[in-house]
């Protein structure tokens, strides 16, 4: 143990504690409230980066295919960093002060028409009345997809995923600020399955059952104190643990540019958690260089300047290049990007690995079965 570690060690110890005697009294005094409407809680314990937009888009995705329509389904996301309170539908006018810019992401990932009803993306901090006034105000909607729900103890999910990096499993974390959790390990146990992402695309069934192994041993280990007080204590996703790799998308155009050819020198710019996931990706560009921004950035006008400079600079170089960014930047550049700058999008998409789709495919079936809905 690093000497770093060693001193925030008793900090980490107290969060967790505080995080676990938090979720104790909401059990024990009852705190916790069914929503008006089905939900799918999709979280982590980790402090971000594990792919919860993604696996949000990827998990309606898997509801179409199983036949429940788009008018049945609504997506609820707190605004991480949005400058509103209450309870706020994202349209397509919408702002990132106002909604955030994950629930714009998601909204534009889901390929939502102005001219279609918008009424399906919402922002509220508190979960159980975000999801009484969707309910209220769209009619048609039949459940409801949580993006990071976990740590709502006011709201009892109903089918709850968490995820968990392939790179840095929560089971062998620590709470902050010691490490990079936002409670003890143990607090997964009452997630109905696994989600294990960021996984490397080649990855053998070998490797898959090894990395099962130890994250049950992990688990079991820190599940002493939970089966010291209930001794039948469980974890529910033990028997449900699901693998996916991180995939980027083909670039596309933000402002009516040529088509990018697949070996086109690329200024990339990124303002996310686990940026490398889109570099990694991008096989075949030619990324003369890659500014990394901190997560959730808004991209100020000194920023757009300092952009433009650059690529004044490398362009004298490369007459070919070209600006990349995710989909979760642009709806946070679009406002200010210079027209005359050509800006390509890529996005994020999770791929499963051998029958992770089919596994996660059947607890939506019976999700859906068991509350009627057709």
């Amino acid at each position: 143990m690093k000497p770093q570690q060693i001193i925030l060690f008793p900090l980490g110890l107290v969060w967790g504690i505080i995080a676990q005697i938090k979720r104790t009294l909401y059990e024990l005094l009852n705190l916790r409230s069914v929503g008006s409407l089905p939900n799918i809680v999709v979280g982590n314990i980790n402090v971000g980066g594990t792919g919860k937009t993604p696996t949000i888009i990827w998990l309606y995705n898997q509801l179409l295919t199983l036949g429940i329509s788009s008018e049945q389904m609504g997506v609820l996301s707190r605004g991480y960093k949005r400058q509103t309170k209450g309870f706020t539908w994202v349209n397509f006018n919408s702002t990132p002060d106002e909604v955030g810019d994950e629930p714009l992401e998601i909204l534009s990932a889901l390929t939502l028409q102005p001219s279609s009803n918008p009424m399906r993306v919402a922002v509220c901090e508190n979960r159980v009345v975000g999801i009484n006034r969707m309910r209220q105000q769209s009619n048609p909607l039949s459940l409801v997809l949580l993006d990071d729900g976990f740590q709502h103890l006011r709201l009892k999910h109903d089918l709850g995923f968490l995820l968990c990096d392939y790179q840095k499993p929560f089971t062998k974390d620590w709470p902050l600020p010691n490490g990079r959790l936002r409670e003890f390990p143990w607090a997964s146990n009452s997630a109905s399955a696994l989600i294990v992402t960021n996984c490397p695309k080649d990855l053998s069934h070998q490797q898959a059952e090894a990395f099962q192994l130890n994250l049950k041993k992990q688990m079991n280990r820190w599940m002493w104190l939970p089966r010291l007080l209930s001794p039948d204590k469980s974890v529910k996703w033990e028997k449900s643990i699901a693998f996916f790799c991180t995939a980027t998308s083909t670039p596309s155009s933000a402002n009516g540019q040529a088509f990018l050819s697949s070996d086109s020198p690329v200024y990339l710019i990124t303002g996310i958690a686990n940026p490398h996931r889109v570099s990694n990706n991008m096989n075949g560009y030619q990324i003369v260089q890659h500014d990394k921004f901190g997560d959730h950035h808004i991209f100020s006008k000194t920023d757009i300047n300092r952009i433009i400079l650059t690529f004044n600079n490398l362009h004298k170089k490369h007459p070919a290049l070209a600006v990349i960014t995710t989909r979760k930047d642009y709806v946070k550049l679009q406002s200010v990007w210079p027209n005359n700058l050509p800006l390509f999008l890529v996005a994020s998409h999770l791929e499963p690995l051998f029958d992770s789709d089919k596994k996660i495919s059947q607890l939506i079936k019976n999700f859906i079965h068991e509350h009627k809905i057709a």
